[in-house]
């Protein structure tokens, strides 16, 4: 064996003994109470999309849940004290790119400390209010929710409050349950040299669960101005939500309401329901139903939107399924569906697609 081969043959022994310490090292700390998970999803569907005069056909990703790859870890310290993190990226299945193309880990970045007394964690995570309307609805806030589209990222004629879904710069404290009732508060730093109130978030939610019934509130206030365009005087938006479920065998029903409201003259405010139903009808069916409304304030706008689903259930993590959804636009109103440009005051959108999940 030359030189070359031998200094070559030794890198690779090295490697090797590296990693079998690593190895070994990361057993002895899992023993130790440390846990490291790493999960996600893929979810892919093809669609017909159409919005006024415009369509489209496209594979899409996240028809039925967030395409994500993810890091979650808990450590124990001692105590009934634990160490928690969790890191999460959003992706789009379709082309490999991520989803947000300012943020790598544009969803979770989360790190914090639990016990006896509940939980403080600091970073990027969902909204109070945001965690209602999520649970109230079988379609969970997805990209294809009515919830999502016509109460969240949605204009009229003019742009309208709304609540968001992710929080940057937030500290969050969740309380332990008792007697099922728990809650969260959440404070948001606005980062704003010399207009400390620009940009600032503050929420909360007060939430029960026991058997078949869940009830939720959720309150959130944001301020106008972000850390990179402050604002002198900062306005405020505010969103409320109230969520139920209640679940009767085979059969659970959701219901939410959100109102959101704005200091701004600009913005006008808007009042939104929604209703659904998940029937697991037997073996691998479901079948999925959603009724919404959406009204804005101070000007003509109003929508009403309607989906059904169906999803055939291959496994606990894989599933195929159909999705349909329709919403008619009246008087300025111009909510659309999965993402479409909006089009002229009045029209209406739809879609129809077809696609997998895996969850891991």
């Amino acid at each position: 064996m030359n030189s070359k081969h031998a200094s070559t043959a030794l890198a690779l022994i090295a490697a090797m003994a590296t990693m079998a310490a690593a190895t070994q090292a990361a057993a002895q700390e899992s023993k130790a109470g440390s846990q490291v998970t790493v999960y996600g999803a893929v979810d892919m569907g093809f669609e017909f999309a159409k919005n006024g005069s415009n369509s489209v056909n496209r594979l899409s990703s996240g028809l039925n849940t967030v395409s994500r790859l993810g890091f979650r870890g808990s450590e124990d310290l001692g105590g009934g004290l634990r160490a928690n993190f969790r890191l999460e990226a959003g992706l789009n299945a379709d082309d490999g790119t991520q989803n947000n193309a300012t943020k790598f880990f544009s969803r979770w970045n989360q790190v914090g400390l639990s016990g006896s007394w509940g939980a403080i964690d600091l970073g990027r995570m969902w909204s109070p209010t945001f965690v209602v309307g999520l649970t109230s609805d079988p379609l969970a806030r997805n990209r294809t929710s009515l919830g999502w589209n016509m109460f969240l990222a949605q204009t009229s004629n003019t742009t309208t409050a709304f609540t968001p879904g992710f929080t940057d710069n937030s500290l969050r404290y969740t309380s332990p349950r008792i007697g099922g009732v728990w809650g969260e508060l959440m404070y948001s730093a606005g980062e704003a040299a010399g207009s400390a109130a620009s940009g600032r978030g503050l929420g909360l939610n007060l939430q029960y669960a026991s058997g078949p019934v869940y009830l939720g509130y959720g309150y959130q206030r944001n301020n106008s101005g972000t850390a990179a365009a402050p604002v002198a005087h900062p306005e405020a938006s505010v969103s409320h939500f109230v969520g139920a479920t209640y679940k009767l065998g085979d059969v659970t029903l959701y219901g939410t309401f959100n109102r959101n409201t704005a200091d701004a003259a600009t913005i006008p405010d808007s009042t939104n329901a929604m209703a659904s139903v998940r029937w697991n009808v037997g073996g691998p069916h479901v079948l999925i139903a959603q009724l919404a409304q959406r009204r804005v304030s101070g000007v003509d706008a109003r929508a009403r939107g309607v989906q059904l689903g169906y999803d055939y259930v291959l496994s606990k993590r894989t599933r195929l399924y159909a999705r349909f959804a329709r919403v008619n636009n009246e008087g300025l109103s111009r909510v659309t569906l999965n993402g479409l440009a909006s089009q002229a005051p009045g029209a209406d959108a739809s879609f129809t697609g077809l696609g997998v999940s895996h969850v891991f």
